[in-house]
């Protein structure tokens, strides 16, 4: 009788390439490159959102993720609305109290620091409210959006204005959550965000190219220094030796040309309105 054959066994499982912690240095250059042109609109972006919300004087506003006031303190001149500005950020909250001072506003605008998905504010008390990138920075994103959406009134609008996975490889996102400080979702995620706490009639406006005319766009990609080359390479060594050390820099580099690119990340407008009956 032949001999049985010897039983199979299981390849090996190739272990995962180890993460090096960013440099600090790098973290910031990564987040100049996507924020910056998410900024770029400034008040064209500005003057949509007063559109989209229907402000006027006399009514309530809400920014939740207001960082340095900038665009609370436009809406709040421009619409001559009230307007509560909310960020966990309290060194740019400084920052937010002190230019409104000198431009002496301190009657149209007021700051909290409070975590964006546990609001310090009673509920359907806003006309409008206003999330901004910061939300996806939140512990808990989608509670930040059903706590924008509880502080709002019936019928009141509410405007996202946040981060979205486009082209950008699915084994790169985790690097450029570290990177960014925030976690992007895909658009129908926070539509549906939107929907699970109350939201109808959801209208989207993509800005991803930053508000600008396709003739317009510069490709900008962020460029490393030798200290940073130098900082990655001696990080890279210390925690994982030469053979990881080697390849560090190029694979930074390469996810900072995606994440710089036009479309690996996506920036979206929502808006929806508040339905006046809670879900049954």
């Amino acid at each position: 009788m032949a001999a049985p054959p010897p039983p199979r066994t299981s390849a090996p499982a190739v272990p995962p390439v180890p993460a090096v912690p960013p440099v600090p240095a790098v973290l910031r250059l990564a987040q100049s490159a996507v924020m910056d042109r998410w900024r770029a609109p400034g008040e064209v972006l500005y003057r949509e959102v007063a559109e989209l919300t229907e402000l006027a004087a006399g009514q309530d506003l809400l920014v939740a993720g207001c960082g340095d006031g900038l665009m609370a303190e436009w809406l709040a001149v421009r619409t001559g609305a009230s307007v509560t500005g909310v960020d966990p950020d309290r060194a740019s909250l400084a920052v937010a109290e002190a230019h409104l001072r000198r431009a002496g506003l301190s009657r149209a605008v007021t700051y909290e620091g409070a975590p964006l998905d546990d609001l310090p504010l009673e509920t359907s008390v806003f006309d409008a409210a206003v999330g901004e990138p910061a939300i996806a920075a939140a512990a808990d994103p989608a509670r930040a959006v059903a706590e924008l959406v509880r502080v709002t009134k019936p019928m009141g609008v509410v405007v996202l204005l946040q981060p979205t996975w486009s082209t950008l490889a699915v084994e790169a996102r985790e690097a450029a959550v570290e990177r960014l400080g925030l976690r992007p979702f895909l658009l129908i995620e926070w539509k549906q965000m939107l929907r699970d706490a109350g939201v109808v009639d959801i209208q989207v406006q993509d800005w991803s190219d930053g508000g600008r005319r396709r003739s317009d766009r510069v490709a900008a990609e962020p460029q490393l220094s030798w200290q940073h080359k130098m900082h990655i390479v001696g990080r890279a060594w210390c925690r994982w030796g030469w053979r990881e050390a080697r390849g560090a820099v190029e694979r930074e580099r390469r996810l900072l040309r995606e994440m710089s690119c036009e479309r690996a990340l996506g920036f979206q407008v929502i808006r929806g309105v508040k339905w006046p009956h809670p879900k049954g």
